[in-house]
């Protein structure tokens, strides 16, 4: 609980610090500057989960000067065992000041402050620098700071400062002989020994318009580095090394992502649209301040991935079409830097380990979709195939090649301007087939098959009605049974009924219900006679009435009601036993869960700010009814305590207020 309160204590002081900001810019600035502020914060609590989110967004502009703050926080409780209460806080605080000294020069002041609770880092880096306009659309920004960062070592908290420079600059897009250019970059270096720290990116988009050709193309490299502490291994060994057990790893990722845009007419009516992009990325892990009899382990991590997608497209008054085709490859391979310094035995279980998560990946697919509108009548219909080839080593058994089919097909009449129906149709189908062997018997197909019809009413201005049914019925299929293995063949039959109901009452007065439905069965299937043996029924009933009545202040209140019921394996019940001991009984069931309780609202809208409050108060009844035969002489105290179940109240809240003075 003391590291729960810590974490608390310190995402609450980055919030204090915030605040006291902000007062003395309010204080210290003349009336007459141009200030913006907004400051949002939200407090939720949802079964065993609370949450507080806050945001501050500050600009002063006055004379010569312009400032901007940005603040992020963000705290999340979690309810774990034994009801004691799990911390996760992140705070991260931004600020870029500048004093304009020139038409082509000022002097600006930029850093961040980062705290992340659950791992314990603090780190906090603050540039200064001169920030130089050749033109009011080109930017060169030279920076020299410091930087602070602070994590957990092996034995204590670590922190560590040194110098930071770097630089920036940026083009604003400019024309360039038919092309329009935009670049822009930073960088920052950090030497906070024993660690270094950088991060750098740099990137630009060229766009070329011929007519009514679009070519658009951009560009953008990154590389990013982080040290940490690691505790240092010697494989039980003991003397002199014993006396330096912390090592720096350093983990550096560099990236090139590449785009290519193009939009171009083929004939009258017809469009050429499509997209490449690729992306590499490697990321190296080594390790240094390590001793000579220290064991470390050196990975490195390449990442290479292209996709495109190439289409037609159609396009007229009532009709739409697109032809489309898409393509894309992957590979993700990992290796051991520093096999050759390690123990033979250790390097080739690390190697192995390593090699089972690499695969190479192709994708292919075709894809189409029509849109087409009849006088009252617009009907939809997309469909989608696509092949995945999914490779990988020997000892990755996840070797497979998988096959996809997709369509939709929707039917929208609009009947009159009261009345209007719709009628969707989904089905999909898949099949995975393992490659090696040793898992080819998990080689399954899955089909699926929707229809949702649904209706808007409208009779009048004041009521609306709007009903939605939905039928699903999904069947998964081995290839085939292992002999002396039971099939596994399953299906899966849902119904599901939704209705909302909307009656205004008086001019702002308004009566809402709703409601829905759900009956889901699971069993055995039997493909070969296109039967099943049910095993479980899981129905859902949910209701909601409520009255909302205001405009500037909105308030809703009513009641919510949700009931689930289902089959449960090995339901437990606790009752009194002999002498009122407690004792407990496990048993096949039916397990019913009733939640209900009060629901309210309040939204208050003030000009540019907003306070919203939702509350639902949950009170929930577990209950079984259990299967099979019981003891005799505590038949009657069990039935009585699985009637009686346990009962639990569950206040949900959410708070939540957006400020723009």
């Amino acid at each position: 609980m003391a590291s729960g309160l810590t974490a608390v204590w310190k995402g609450s002081a980055a919030q204090g610090w915030t605040c006291a900001v902000l007062t003395v810019a309010f204080w210290i600035v003349p009336a007459a500057a141009q200030t913006y502020v907004q400051y949002g914060n939200t407090f939720q609590r949802e079964v065993n989960r609370f949450r507080w989110t806050s945001s501050v967004d500050a600009m002063v502009r006055k004379a010569q000067w312009h400032a901007t703050l940005r603040n992020r926080f963000v705290s999340d409780a979690f309810y774990r065992f034994n009801d004691r209460l799990q911390f996760r806080d992140e705070n991260v605080l931004a600020l870029d000041a500048e004093h304009r000294l020139g038409p082509y020069l000022g002097m600006g002041i930029s850093g961040e402050t980062s705290w992340f609770g659950l791992s314990e880092v603090y780190s906090q880096e603050l540039y200064g620098g001169l920030r130089i306009r050749p033109t009011p659309a080109f930017l060169i920004e030279p920076l020299v700071g410091m930087a602070v960062d602070s994590r957990p070592g092996v034995s204590a908290s670590r922190t560590d400062a040194g110098p930071a420079y770097g630089g920036r600059w940026r083009m604003e897009e400019r024309s360039f002989g038919g092309y329009r250019v935009q670049l822009d970059g930073t960088g920052t270096w950090q030497s906070i020994n024993p660690r270094r720290a950088h991060r750098v990116a740099m990137g630009g988009r060229i766009t070329r318009q011929v007519a009514s050709t679009s070519i658009r193309t951009a560009v953008r490299m990154s590389s990013i580095r982080r040290d940490t502490y690691r505790a240092a291994s010697y494989l039980n060994r003991s003397g002199s090394a014993m006396r330096a057990p912390e090592s720096v790893e350093a983990t550096t990722s560099d990236t090139v992502e590449v785009r290519l845009h193009i939009d171009a007419p083929v004939a009258r009516g017809i469009r050429l649209r499509g997209t490449a992009e690729g992306i590499v990325n490697g990321r190296r892990i080594r390790t240094h301040h390590a001793t000579g009899q220290s064991l470390f382990f050196e990975t490195d991590f390449n990442r290479r991935a292209v996709f495109a997608d190439l289409g037609l497209i159609y396009e007229r008054r009532y009709l739409t079409a697109r032809l489309a085709m898409e393509a894309g490859a992957a590979a993700e391979s990992r290796s051991l830097a520093n096999r050759d310094s390690l123990p033979v035995g250790e390097a080739a279980q690390k190697t192995a380990l390593l090699a089972q998560a690499d695969y190479d990946e192709g994708v292919f697919g075709i894809s189409t979709a029509v849109r087409a509108h009849l006088s009252k009548l617009t009907t939809s219909l997309f469909v989608t195939s696509r092949i995945v080839r999914h490779d990988t080593p020997v000892v990755n058994q996840d070797d497979r090649d998988e096959l996809y089919h997709n369509g939709e097909l929707i039917f929208e009449l609009s009947i009159n301007q009261y009345l209007q129906a719709s009628l969707t149709v989904l089905g999909s189908y898949y099949h995975a087939v393992y490659l090696q062997a040793e898992r080819s018997a998990d080689n399954y197909v899955q089909r699926t098959l929707r229809m949702r019809p649904s209706v808007a009413w409208t009779p009048s201005a004041s009521t609306t009605v709007r009903a939605v049914t939905e039928v699903r019925a999904t069947y998964t299929v081995d290839d085939f049974v292992l002999a002396g293995r039971r099939p596994s063949d399953q299906s899966a039959r849902e119904i599901r009924f939704e209705t909302q109901v909307e009656q205004r009452m008086a001019k702002d007065l308004h009566v809402l219900a709703e409601g829905s439905f759900a009956d889901l069965h699971l069993g055995r299937l039997q493909w070969e006679s296109f039967s099943e043996i049910p095993f479980d029924t899981l129905r859902t009933y949910r209701a909601w009435l409520h009255i909302r009545s205001g405009r500037k202040v909105i308030a809703d209140i009513g009641w919510r009601i949700f009931i689930r019921s289902d089959y449960d394996r090995s339901a437990t019940v606790t009752y009194a036993g002999d002498n009122g001991t407690r004792r407990t009984i496990s048993r096949p069931g039916r397990r019913r869960i009733d939640q209900s309780g009060p629901t309210a609202a309040i939204l208050w809208a003030m000009d540019r700010s907003q306070l919203r409050i939702e509350g639902w108060l949950n009170v929930q009844h577990i209950r079984y009814r259990l299967f099979g035969e019981l003891p005799g002489d505590h038949r009657m105290a069990i039935t009585q305590a699985a009637d009686r179940g346990s009962r639990l109240v569950i206040p949900n809240i959410l708070v939540s207020l957006t400020w723009n003075p």
